[in-house]
This record gives C-alpha cells, sequence and structure tokens, in this order.
C-alpha cells in the first residue's frame, strides 16, 4: 500500500476521534487572560461591523498594553472561548517596517492573494466599504498617529485548501482597522468577524510543498479524507484579532500578535481543537513573511498596475495567460490528484477554462507574484 494512503487512513483516524470525542474539540472553554483583557477582545470583535462607533481607547490600550508586555509563551496564552469557537494566540516578528506592511495589507488595489498566498485563494472589498475611500487615512500616516485612525469595510474572501482535509471554503468578513499609539509605537490592529457560516467546503489539493502557492479547485462538496469524503463540512466561526506593532518606535520590525478563535465540522459537529488553529496562524504568517521579506518584492504600485492589467483582459486572454498552468498540472498525479475529482478539471490541460473570471485572475496573481520573487519553476511559468 502506498506511503501517501497509511498518511491519509492516519488522518482519517484522528479525524473520526475527533468527532467521537467532541469534548476534545471543544478544548478548554475558559481562558488564561485577564478579564479586562477579555473584555477589550469581546468589545473589538462586536465593533467589527460597519456603523459601530469607534473603540474606545481603554479597549485599544487594553490589548496593546498585554500585546507589548507579554512575557509567557504564546502557547501558554489562551483567549477563552467564543461563539466562534476556541481561541487560540500567536506571537512572530517580522523584518519589515510597519509603514511598509500597512502599504501593502490596506492598499485596495492590491489583492489579498498577493500578500497572504498560502492562506487565500482570493479577496475582494465589497461595494460600499470605507476602506475604499479612506485607506490613504491610514497608509498615509504620521507615525505614531496624534489620534486613534479607523475604518471598515465587508470582504469577500475564498480559502486556499486546508491542509489536512483538502477543503476550501468562502464567506464574508466585517472587517475593522485601528491605527494608533502605544508610548510612542505604532501599532495596526486589524479585527475580522465571520458573521454568518460559510459556504459547504469544496474539495481541492495542495501540488507540492505548500509554500509553493500551487493549488488545484474542484467543484465537487466533500473532503479528500479517507472514508469522510461524504462530509459536507462548513466553517461555522471565524474571528480574529491581529496586532502590527513596531518592535521599537521607527524599526525595521513588527512584532506579530494574533487572537484566533474558530469553529468548523459538519452536521453542527465541531471538530476544531487550538493546535489546528495555531497551525492555521502558521500558515498565515509563514505565506505573508515569504512575500513581506523578500528582497524581491515588486514594489506596491507595480502590484496594483498587474491586477489592473490582469482585470482588463477578457476571459480568451486570462485563459490564454494560464495555458502552460493547465500543461503543468494536467503532469500532476500525486495523490490526491489521481483521483477522478481531480482528473476531471486537469486532464487535457482543462483546468484553466474550469476556472471563474474572478478566480482566473487571482491564479494569475500568484504566478505574477511567485515570478517577481524569483520562486516560479520554468515548468509552471504562463506564457
Amino acid at each position: 500500500m502506498p506511503l501517501s494512503i497509511f498518511k491519509r487512513l492516519f488522518i482519517c483516524f484522528c479525524f473520526a476521534l475527533l468527532t467521537a470525542l467532541p469534548a476534545q474539540a471543544e478544548e478548554q472553554k475558559n481562558g488564561t487572560l485577564p478579564p479586562a483583557l477579555e473584555t477589550a477582545l469581546s468589545t473589538l470583535l462586536a465593533d467589527a461591523p460597519q456603523g459601530k462607533a469607534a473603540p474606545d481607547a481603554a479597549t485599544v490600550n487594553a490589548v496593546l498594553d498585554f500585546v507589548a508586555t507579554n512575557k509567557q509563551a504564546a502557547n501558554k496564552v489562551r483567549p477563552e472561548a467564543r461563539p466562534q469557537g476556541s481561541g487560540a494566540y500567536l506571537k512572530e516578528t517580522l523584518n519589515v517596517p510597519l509603514r511598509k506592511l500597512v502599504e501593502y495589507m490596506l492598499d485596495p488595489s492590491i489583492p489579498g492573494e498577493a500578500i497572504y498566498p498560502s492562506a487565500v485563494r482570493r479577496n475582494a472589498w465589497m461595494p460600499g466599504s470605507p476602506i475604499l475611500k479612506d485607506n490613504a487615512a491610514l497608509t498615509d500616516a504620521a507615525y505614531p498617529p496624534a489620534a486613534p485612525i479607523v475604518t471598515r469595510g465587508v470582504e469577500y474572501e475564498e480559502t486556499t485548501p486546508d491542509t489536512s482535509s483538502g477543503c476550501y471554503y468562502s464567506y464574508k468578513l466585517n472587517r475593522l482597522f485601528v491605527l494608533a499609539d502605544y508610548k510612542g509605537r505604532t501599532a495596526l490592529i486589524s479585527v475580522s468577524v465571520m458573521p454568518g457560516q460559510s459556504s459547504v467546503g469544496l474539495r481541492g489539493a495542495i501540488v507540492g510543498n505548500d509554500k509553493d502557492w500551487t493549488y488545484v479547485y474542484t467543484p465537487e462538496k466533500g473532503t479528500n479524507l479517507a472514508m469522510l469524503g461524504w462530509a459536507e463540512t462548513y466553517l461555522y466561526g471565524s474571528a480574529s484579532i491581529s496586532v502590527f506593532m513596531e518592535s521599537a518606535p521607527g524599526s525595521g520590525k513588527v512584532d506579530v500578535s494574533i487572537f484566533k478563535w474558530a469553529k468548523a465540522g459538519w452536521k453542527g459537529s465541531n471538530v476544531v481543537k487550538v493546535s489546528h488553529i495555531t497551525a492555521g496562524l502558521k500558515r498565515f504568517t509563514s505565506g505573508l513573511r515569504q512575500v513581506m521579506e523578500s528582497p524581491r518584492l515588486p514594489s506596491s504600485d507595480a502590484i496594483a498596475a498587474k491586477y489592473s492589467e490582469l482585470k482588463a483582459m477578457n476571459d480568451t486572454e486570462l485563459r490564454a495567460q494560464l495555458s502552460s498552468f493547465g500543461t503543468h498540472l494536467a503532469k500532476q498525479n500525486a495523490d490526491p490528484l489521481d483521483e477522478k475529482a481531480f482528473r476531471t478539471v486537469l486532464d487535457n490541460g482543462a483546468y484553466p477554462g474550469t476556472l471563474k473570471r474572478d478566480d482566473a485572475i487571482a491564479e494569475l496573481m500568484k504566478l505574477y507574484m511567485r515570478q517577481q520573487l524569483g520562486t516560479l519553476p520554468a515548468a509552471v511559468a504562463r506564457n
């Protein structure tokens, strides 16, 4: 029996064990954080939708004070469970100035798939989102700002395939951003809350190494897990509060602290554990690091110009640009790409023709970023 089958059976066993022991999926409802901080986190999550008042100074400062002074290891920090699921925490440092990070993250003309390639298939701001007209207030702000600067928006997002199940999802997010001063250090607080549940999980796959950002997406419901291919899964809840703070005033480094909650499964069950959330956070920051720390990172204007160029193409032109990528994918047959659901979209270079227009543009944006960063193999190079 091939090694890949053993791996899938092992994953299946772990997945089934989670469903058989739902109490473990609800891992530790009580957190380890001070009550005042828990209140501040809840307030920020509640303040995410458009039309809410700006978060008060006490709420903002409670969160910034914790991430700036906490000495506990990240795995010892546990936010309490919320309606969005169990909570986890991660802290890392990026070797990039905060102003540069904000410039790329909050420019609506730069799509999320260019900045968060390992976590996001594509995302876009919904019409009417305030950030579409006032993002310059944050990207051009004085550091540190004299007073907190706040904006919001509603974002449509599709994920990349999950590293275990292969499922990918789409949903909307309420987003809140606060740029603030913390004792001379500038910090960006980024809040996201999924107001409902996601679309049903569809089958996708990671091709090769996840750090290569090559993924295949099918229209078939289910998972890639042995004996669980039938499961119709959903994200039932998702929320995060991310703090990007200068390591020191004006420094070239950013401390990234993320509080994250998630709940997912099927038929109302939740199979997400804290370890799963932490792994997802590491995947997110790994992709962000690959992009933002690269010495070959294109300017924000160059990325925006490329995105605009792709959006101006017609469908025939987009598919032509993806033809060599489709040919490359057709040659891949490692598990689970050898299964019918994947061969249907891959054989004979058919993959580009299966993509919706927005997804084709997103795929070309990732190929462009890989080309610019020097990570695109010749076999994947587009025409």
